[in-house]
């Protein structure tokens, strides 16, 4: 089982990091990462030693299995994975808006490009428990690791396809086939079980990977370096509309339902799919917020109140990048912030004091350079 790949250019352009110091994360744990930050996931479910490498199990904060493997001479993590093993619609995976039980097979494909790669010692379908499993395997680009995404149809829905188109079950198999299991591995660990011999589908290209944030060496970036292009989205989201739930999931952002609400009735602004909506708290005072236009969940904005005043924001809908500039009243600065918003979750890629608080008076065009 193995996980999918995100390009560097990013952090290339930004940081001039060498590709393989930037490692590919679920739920937070890193390739390449030493033993000890499984500590983070309390007790392990299960623990399993091969030779030289020793895998642990645990349950996932948002309900998925996660199996990580470490080698025991380096105690480095060498292959994450993250599996939904249940009924229905699961998590966001953690790679561009993938959902578990959700996204098919064909999305899957159409995103990437082709089938990805082949290694000649397994059949690319196999039968796992009552599932047919379909392994799909791309090399991250920049790196020296591989993303696996594992789909699967039970085979009573095969069945039932079979029944219902005939000689064509196959071609329609893809929609059907819903992914079940992320993951990344170090190349050369996934290829001690998989051999090297491999075979690339037409059309076949590296995926990119989006890396954690680093904090380093961040004094040396030029802002005007940090594009939307470096953070684009695969799909702009163009569906009805759906709104929050103000009653359930969506209730501690329930005192501002009118403001949030109207803001969610345009068109998308923001990384494909999501209004950005800016809410008054006061002189030089204000909150933002994302109202997901395809699902209807908000999420809070990092930045603003009391703490950030004079916030200014700049987005557009084809990139996955915010930009904030704001005023540290108590400090008498001006700070330019740059976040990445992925699958749910917000990364500081950059934070950088600019001038003293008159500058935030100015647009972020101009304090950009």
């Amino acid at each position: 089982m193995v996980l999918s790949a995100i390009r560097l250019s990013i952090w290339v352009a930004m940081l001039s990091v060498a590709p393989d110091a930037v490692a590919q994360s679920i739920q937070g744990i890193h390739l390449g990462d030493d033993k000890s930050v499984l500590q983070r996931l309390g007790d392990p479910v299960q623990t399993k030693s091969d030779g030289s490498f020793t895998t642990q199990s645990y349950l996932g904060s948002d309900r998925t299995d996660l199996n990580i493997t470490y080698e025991k001479q380096s105690n480095q993590i060498v292959a994450l994975e993250a599996t939904w093993p249940r009924v229905g619609i699961g998590p966001l995976a953690g790679y561009g808006g993938l959902t578990f039980g959700k996204t098919s097979l064909e999305e899957i494909r159409s995103r990437m490009g082709s089938k990805g790669i082949l290694y000649t010692s397994q059949s690319p379908v196999v039968l796992l428990g009552d599932s047919i499993t379909v392994f799909s395997y791309f090399d991250i680009s920049g790196t020296d690791s591989v993303a696996a995404f594992l789909t699967s149809i039970s085979r009573s829905d095969a069945a039932l396809l079979k029944s219902s188109f005939g000689v064509n079950a196959y071609k329609n198999s893809p929609e059907a086939t819903k992914l079940r299991t992320i993951g990344v591995f170090k190349r050369s660990y996934l290829e001690k079980g998989q051999g090297t011999k491999r075979i690339f589908d037409i059309g076949y290209r590296e995926i990119p990977w989006s890396p954690p944030a680093m904090a380093s060496k961040q004094a040396a970036i030029s802002l005007a370096r940090i594009k939307p292009g470096q953070l684009p989205v695969f799909r702009q989201y163009s569906g009805p509309k759906n709104y929050p739930d103000f009653t359930g999931r969506d209730r501690e952002f329930s005192n501002f339902r009118t403001r949030i609400t109207e803001g969610m009735g345009g068109e998308p602004s923001f990384a494909g799919e999501y209004a950005v909506i800016q809410i008054g708290c006061g002189t030089g005072c204000s909150i933002a917020y994302l109202g997901n236009s395809r699902t209807g969940e908000v999420f809070k904005v990092p930045v603003g109140g009391q703490n950030n005043m004079y916030l200014s924001l700049q987005y557009q809908v084809d990139s996955r990048l915010l930009t904030s500039q704001w005023a540290d009243d108590d400090a008498g600065k001006c700070f330019i912030q740059f976040f990445d918003f992925n699958d749910g979750e917000w990364t500081e890629l950059l934070k950088h004091e600019v001038g003293s608080t008159d500058d935030c008076f100015k647009t972020i065009a101009e304090n950009v350079h």
